[in-house]
């Protein structure tokens, strides 16, 4: 009898055990199926974020081309010309790309950039490599801007500067509707996660917090990037003359 109940209770115990495993394998099937509807539905989000990156800048440039297309200047711009085979194009093209391989050295390479910024001549123009990093930026859009009025010439700025005082009252104020909305999402980025957030903190040491409000939360995935692309669209219909 005593052997009988034996039996039975190591039959019982197999059968709890085999009842055991086969609910953890069925929570864990579980757990693995929710983290991949998890993971698709933030790859979904962030593909449905990015094509409305990509649909609000194609919208804001239907201006531009619309004025363009006014001034005849669609055909004159999209065909080739002497200059743009020219080494002064060449030479001022890589000049203003310097700073964004400035970017790309830093995302790909933080940890050599770091150092630099402990070593001069680095280090005297911030006390952190975001600070050096925020400093490098200003520095850069001086450095593009002053590039791009040399190439244009006295003629060209002077052709820049007639066109932007002789616009029609619709470029004006879609000009100055692009460059604010620009702009919001601009500075709304620096307040929303500061210089640490913008300029790669999290890649050279520091701790960024996660943020879910403006301007993450109007469904742009790169609001900053959006925001670049509006002002320069709004800009250039200024600068588009006869």
């Amino acid at each position: 009898v005593a052997w009988r109940g034996g039996q039975r209770a190591r039959r019982s115990g197999s059968k709890a055990e085999g009842r055991r495993e086969c609910s953890y394998e069925s929570a864990r099937a579980r757990s693995h199926s929710q983290a991949k509807c998890r993971c698709s539905k933030s790859k979904h989000q962030q593909a449905c974020s990015m094509g409305q990156d990509l649909t609000l800048t194609w919208l804001a440039l239907l201006p531009v081309l619309w004025r363009a297309g006014q001034l005849g200047m669609l055909s004159t711009s999209l065909a080739p010309t002497p200059a743009v085979a020219s080494l002064e194009w060449v030479l001022a093209t890589l000049s203003i790309a310097a700073l964004y391989m400035l970017h790309a050295f830093i995302w790909n390479f933080p940890g050599p950039f770091s150092r630099a910024c402990s070593a001069l001549p680095l280090k005297l123009l911030g006390r952190s490599a975001v600070d050096v990093f925020a400093s490098l930026e200003i520095i850069g859009k001086v450095w593009q801007a002053s590039v791009l009025l040399l190439f244009i010439g006295a003629e060209g700025r002077s052709a820049v500067a007639v066109a932007v005082l002789d616009q029609p009252v619709w470029v004006y104020a879609t000009s100055i509707a692009l460059i604010a909305a620009g702009q919001t999402l601009n500075f709304a980025m620096y307040k929303a996660i500061g210089n640490a957030g913008v300029y790669y903190g999290f890649l050279l040491g520091f701790t960024v917090p996660w943020c879910y409000g403006f301007p993450f939360n109007v469904g742009l995935r790169h609001p900053q990037y959006v925001g670049v692309v509006l002002s320069i669209w709004g800009g250039l219909l200024l600068a588009f003359g006869r």
